[in-house]
Formats: structure tokens, sequence, C-alpha cells
């Protein structure tokens, strides 16, 4: 009987092992699936539904948390406001990212139109920027930010619009598309200029991608 007995433990004793195996492994893929990250869904119109999706995507993370967007008076983004201009962040995953768009005017009381060129040629100049160009607009573009500056007089003085795309810096990012931070900036400063500011050389600006030049060595 003693013989008997020790080949039925052994395979009870085998049994319990591949139980605890199996049912180990299931804790394991359980605690591995909430690890895989969702898939991001950019909408079709991000902005208030002003601006394409499509550069907005090319500059989050393709998997994480889920698409949101907000900003001061974002409602108003887009349109004439009276008031400061409305600013759009949208952020997915650990990325976020921020679309604005301003005026500069040159009075006899306040000048700052030539301040902001000149500041955005001395950023254009550093390493890793390259020039931008959609047609009589300039900027510079990069890995976390683009600009682009339009000649638009208003109120009978000579004038000066900004549109900018930019990365936050406390959600930095290494795959950060150039091309893409151009691509948005350049539909937000037709926007500007053709909905907000009425620029009379708003319908000059060309449609589809803006023009990148080198990038300066870094």
């Amino acid at each position: 009987m003693t013989g008997a007995v020790a080949p039925r433990r052994k395979r009870n004793l085998w049994m319990v092992v591949a139980v605890a195996v199996v049912t180990s492994s299931g804790v394991a893929a359980w605690l591995l699936w909430p690890a895989s990250k969702p898939a991001v869904s950019v909408p079709e119109r991000v902005c208030a539904k002003k601006l394409s999706g499509k550069p907005a995507a090319n500059l989050l993370p393709k998997r994480g948390e889920r698409y949101q967007e907000y900003g001061n008076h974002l409602e108003e983004f887009g349109s004439p406001y009276a008031g400061p201009p409305p600013i759009c962040t949208f952020v997915a995953g650990d990325r976020r990212v921020t679309v604005d768009y301003g005026k500069f005017l040159d009075t006899d009381r306040y000048k700052t139109r030539h301040e902001a060129e000149e500041q955005v040629e001395r950023v254009a100049s550093n390493p890793g920027s390259a020039p931008l160009r959609l047609g009589e607009a300039r900027g510079y573009t990069s890995k976390r930010a683009a600009i682009l500056l339009l000649n638009c007089p208003m109120q009978g003085y000579p004038g000066t619009i900004t549109a900018r795309v930019y990365d936050k810096d406390d959600f930095p990012s290494d795959s950060s598309d150039p091309k893409a931070f151009a691509e948005l900036t350049a539909e937000t400063l037709r926007l500007a200029a053709r909905d907000v500011y009425k620029c009379r050389g708003s319908s000059a600006l060309p449609t589809g991608s803006p023009t990148l030049g080198q990038p300066r060595a870094e």
C-alpha cells in the first residue's frame, strides 16, 4: 500500500504545481494588460473645430491618455474677439501642445512690431532651427516650436500678426516633428489672417505645406 500511495502523492503534487503555474501566468497577464496603452484618437478638427486634426495628430503620441483640448476663451478661437487672443492647448498621452496667434501694431505710444520680428530672427538663427516661409510670411520651425509672421496693417498703422505652435516645456518629446509644427502654424496663420484680423494679403497666402529651409547645424 505504501508504494501505491507514494506515486499518488507525486501526481497530486504535480497537479498542485501545474495549477499554481497556470494561475500565476494568468495573474501576470492580467497585471500586464493595463500597461498596454490605448490608441490616441485625434478628432478631424481641433481647437474649437477651426484647425485640421492631421498635423495635430502628427505632434501627439500614437498611444496614451485620450485627446483633450482646453484654453482661455477657446470657444472664440479663430473668430474676431475684443479681448486677449484666445489660446488653444491640446494634450494626449505625455504630450501637450499650444497654439496661439496675436498682433503687433506700431503706434506713437506702443511700438512692438519690430521687436517681435527681431526676436524671431534671433531664434531662427539658433542651432536646430530651420527657416520657414508661407508666401509673404516668414518665420522658423524646430523640434519644439514654429512661428510665422505676416505684414498686416491695421487701424491705419503698420502691423504684424503672428501664429505660433509650441511644445510645453514640462512635456518634452524627442520625437517632435518640425514639419508638423510648421504645417499647423501655417494653417493657424491663414485662419488668423483671414477670419480674425482680416489682413488684405490673407488671400495671397498659399494653401498646402509651407516651405522649410535647411536647419542650422546643432
